[in-house]
């Protein structure tokens, strides 16, 4: 009987045309790989290969086995697809609508933790703009999303997870009166770099208008981008400023430095919604940790 190791080794070699760099390929030597062709010719009573000091090239015999090889090789691998497409239709799916920036602040941690205890449930991610986030939902695409407040949806049920101050992301470059915060009158004249929200209130400019109307700064210029990778490399270019999530100190970008505003700063505040008749049996105990995960004093630091 021809084992499977061998047609593997036949077919690398018949791909690469050459012994060094299918052996390389295989993560093997070659004098092993060698002697495998030699005795599946042996068992097949053929010459699979033509060899000479330069070349490799596969005979009538070789030709003719290659298509069937790659066939039964792929049956191979197509069985533990299927096993493995078995095992998770009997897991519980639970499809998350998160913002661009959850991924890359407290989305891994929480993740981790939640799988940790329910290894029977696991995550379809689904990502969204802010000033999507409720589409999201009504189309239901999702069972549960991670939504920037404030959220005015009749059908739509909203769990405050935290609140958080906005800093300042700045270029690395820029000169502060103080080294550990920022004062707002610093950004007098400066370019600002901002988001769109789903909901007028809720954008970045119209957050901090009444701040700087109260403290009289007028910036130089708005840019509005839709996601916090763009405005962060339009500040790492000293492009201008832009408020970011207190927890978005975390991630470590080239040329970008993050400050708390030395003034009360405005909030973020960040919630899990669902539809008020949501079907997804997992969806309030998934809830119901993050309520839990967010009621700890660290959540932030990871």
């Amino acid at each position: 009987m021809i084992d499977l190791k061998k047609l593997r080794y036949f077919v690398a070699v018949a791909e690469e045309q050459h012994f060094s760099r299918a052996a390389e390929r295989l993560g093997i030597s070659q004098p092993p790989l060698s002697e495998h062709i030699r005795a599946l010719e042996q068992e097949l009573g053929c010459t699979l290969f033509c060899r000479t000091t330069r070349s490799v090239s596969l005979t009538d015999d070789g030709i003719s086995l290659l298509p069937h090889a790659r066939r039964i090789l792929a049956d191979i691998d197509q069985c533990a697809e299927v096993i493995r497409d078995a095992r998770l239709q009997n897991m519980n799916t639970l499809r998350l609508g998160i913002l661009h920036a959850h991924a890359y602040t407290f989305l891994p941690r929480l993740l981790a933790q939640w799988s940790g205890t329910r290894k029977d449930v696991r995550f379809k991610l689904v990502e969204h703009a802010t000033q999507n986030q409720i589409a999201v939902l009504n189309n239901e695409n999702v069972d549960l999303a991670f939504v920037r407040e404030p959220v005015h949806e009749p059908d739509i049920v909203v769990t405050r997870l935290f609140s958080e101050p906005y800093w300042i992301a700045i270029p690395e470059s820029w000169k502060t009166r103080a080294r550990k915060e920022i004062s707002v009158t610093e950004l007098h004249s400066q370019p600002m770099i901002g988001f769109p929200s789903h909901h007028a209130s809720g954008s970045t400019r119209a957050l901090f208008r009444d701040l700087f109307i109260k403290h009289k700064v007028r910036t130089s210029d708005f840019l509005q981008v839709t996601t916090m990778h763009a405005a962060l490399a339009l500040v790492a270019a000293g492009q201008g400023f832009c408020p970011v999530p207190r927890s978005q100190r975390n991630l470590s970008l080239y040329g970008v430095k993050y400050l708390p505003l030395a003034q009360a700063s405005p909030q973020l505040s960040v919630g899990i919604a669902r539809k008020q008749h949501s079907s997804n049996l997992f969806s309030q105990a998934f809830v119901d940790f993050c309520v839990a995960y967010f009621k700890q004093d660290d959540w932030s630091a990871g």
